[in-house]
């Protein structure tokens, strides 16, 4: 999470200039090209929406003229898959420029739901971009919240083998059982 395609000098939240509030999504294209990364979003994201706010605006951002011709064409046909004029399309192709981390308690949104974990992990990773790119703050974020299929005694059974120092490893364990009991 942070903010991109603006010119103000460290945004924040509450000082954004013209920048977008947006997802900075690291991929191996030998895995996943550019062209399909943008296939997935388009399956999720109505192009002839809007929202006028800039922070919260529709928009790919490219880092080069390769991705802003990709961006384009895909865009067209998203749009026609979606049965709209392409001169209707309100999603924008903008120039990335420079990408911004948010503040760390903009990152991993779901750990939000639990405090104790979230602590410790601000503790390990203090900045906002040592959160974003921290593994375990990742899978924990989505275990924890994404709407993945929940087994939480398979999550117990297989925790002691990630490793954790064992403050955040009590602290899961705890959430983890308050799931398994089903006070969530």
């Amino acid at each position: 999470m942070g903010y991109a395609g603006g010119e103000k000098e460290n945004p924040s939240y509450y000082s954004l200039g013209k920048h977008t509030e947006v997802l900075s999504i690291d991929y191996d294209p030998k895995v996943l090209s550019y062209d399909g990364l943008l296939t997935i979003f388009w399956s999720a994201h109505r192009c002839d929406q809007i929202n006028t706010s800039r922070q919260y605006m529709n928009a790919v951002f490219y880092h080069d003229e390769a991705q802003k011709t990709i961006a384009e064409e895909s865009r067209a046909a998203a749009a026609s898959r979606q049965g709209v004029a392409v001169a209707e399309v309100k999603t924008r192709i903008l120039p990335v420029g420079k990408f911004t981390y948010a503040e760390g308690y903009h990152q991993k949104y779901y750990l939000t739901r639990y405090d104790e974990v979230r602590e410790i992990l601000n503790k390990a990773y203090p900045s906002g971009k040592e959160l974003a790119d921290s593994t375990v703050a990742t899978r924990l974020n989505a275990y924890l919240g994404s709407g993945m299929t929940r087994d939480w005694r398979v999550f117990l059974k297989e925790l002691p083998e990630f490793g954790l120092p064992k403050e955040l490893e009590d602290a899961l364990t705890k959430a983890a059982q308050r799931m398994v009991g089903g006070e969530e």
